[in-house]
């Protein structure tokens, strides 16, 4: 008169897998409803709460980890595995429900079977080191490392060893070929020994000022450079650094000069100011043709921003956001040329937010504005 109940149907399957029969399909329903019977069995005494012994495994785990039932669903998992699952919950569900990877999921048939398997899994931006262990019941234990940043540091580190294995190339190559032509007998010609040395030691000028400033960055990035913050002479340094230029500034036909107000005090780090002003005229010293380059402090509000304008050709919108990369070139071949490091910008950027500021870049074709601002003391 009436159907078999859901359970009653997964009890009949069960009983006959059991006689040798096919492999029974309980249904998500009652898989749930045997964890919670095996959870209140392993019940101890005095807790509100049961929880089973894997349960409390887990949980101590670093990782996203789950019990991989012999049926192939997940039978006890730790929190972080829990998010994997678009319910929250994976008690109940296989691993292909929970992360749509047909390859973890092959991995999971395989360790039911016996072997052991690791593999590198990409879910959506994320990046896992994937552990699944056969344990001695039949079950697995399925671990997932997230490795996302792991991976990107790697890359990041990659990546800088090659930049600047690149960029260190050209000098060496230059004092290479001078030192060869040297050797060759160009030494016994007194106006071109001069010329090769010449040569040498620019290149060499190079070569160190590129070193200092891959450690300047390094130094920054991995956070070992210490900052002494108090009240800066804005003014003072300003002009420190326009003297620094101005003899490189007057060889180009460029007028410099410094316009920033007596009396404006920033907080900052009085060397690392310095040395942000300096790359920033430096900067536009080099890629300035014609014109002028100046450097000026305004109040904002409650700080300063010191300015740095030339009259250079401008800068393409389209470079402006990475501009402040590390490496980053508008130019390739003629930012090497004007001798730049590729790092410049980079160091600013982080000196200016060590110091608790901001930095930013307006360009446009009547030159390039970077800008610095500070708070004011």
């Amino acid at each position: 008169m009436f159907g078999r109940t859901p359970l009653a149907a997964a009890i009949q399957a069960l009983r006959a897998e059991l006689a040798g029969g096919p492999r029974a399909d309980l249904g998500r329903d009652v898989r749930e409803l045997a964890d919670l019977l095996s959870a209140r069995a392993q019940r101890r005494p005095g807790t509100l709460y049961p929880e089973a012994p894997e349960q409390e495994l887990l949980a101590a785990l670093p990782d996203a980890a789950a019990l991989v039932s012999r049926e192939g669903w997940v039978r006890v998992s730790n929190a972080a595995f829990d998010t994997l699952a678009a319910t929250g919950r994976a008690a109940g569900l296989t691993p292909l429900e929970i992360t749509r990877s047909a390859e973890l999921s092959e991995a999971v048939r395989r360790a039911l079977e016996g072997t052991a398997r690791r593999l590198d899994l990409q879910l959506g931006r994320r990046s896992y080191l994937v552990h699944l262990a056969p344990l001695l019941r039949g079950e697995v234990l399925l671990s997932l490392r997230d490795v996302t940043e792991a991976r990107r540091a790697e890359a990041t580190r990659r990546d800088f060893v090659a930049n600047a294995s690149h960029e260190l190339r050209t000098p060496v190559a230059a004092i290479r070929a001078a030192a060869e032509t040297l050797l060759a007998g160009a030494v016994d010609d007194p106006a071109g020994a001069r010329q090769f040395v010449e040569i040498v030691a620019r290149q060499a000028e190079r070569l160190a000022r590129l070193t200092e400033d891959l450690l300047d960055l390094s130094r920054l990035e991995s956070r070992q450079w210490s900052f002494d913050l108090a009240p800066v002479d804005a003014a003072a340094v300003s002009t420190q650094a326009v003297e620094l230029l101005a003899l490189t500034a007057r060889d180009k036909g460029l007028e410099i000069a410094a316009e920033v107000p007596a009396g404006a005090t920033v907080r900052a780090d009085a060397r690392a100011l310095e040395q942000v002003l300096v790359n920033l005229l430096d900067n536009a010293v080099k890629y300035t043709g014609e014109g002028e380059v100046t450097l000026r402090g305004e109040r904002d509000g409650d700080a300063w921003v010191l300015s740095v304008a030339d009259t250079g050709p401008g800068i393409d919108r389209h470079h402006l956001p990475r501009i402040f990369e590390r490496f980053y070139r508008i130019d390739a071949g003629r930012s090497r040329e004007q001798g730049g490091s590729g790092v410049g910008l980079a160091i600013v950027k982080h000196l200016v937010q060590g110091m608790g500021g901001e930095v930013g870049v307006e360009s446009g074709t009547g030159g390039t504005r970077f800008w610095v601002r500070l708070p004011a003391v």
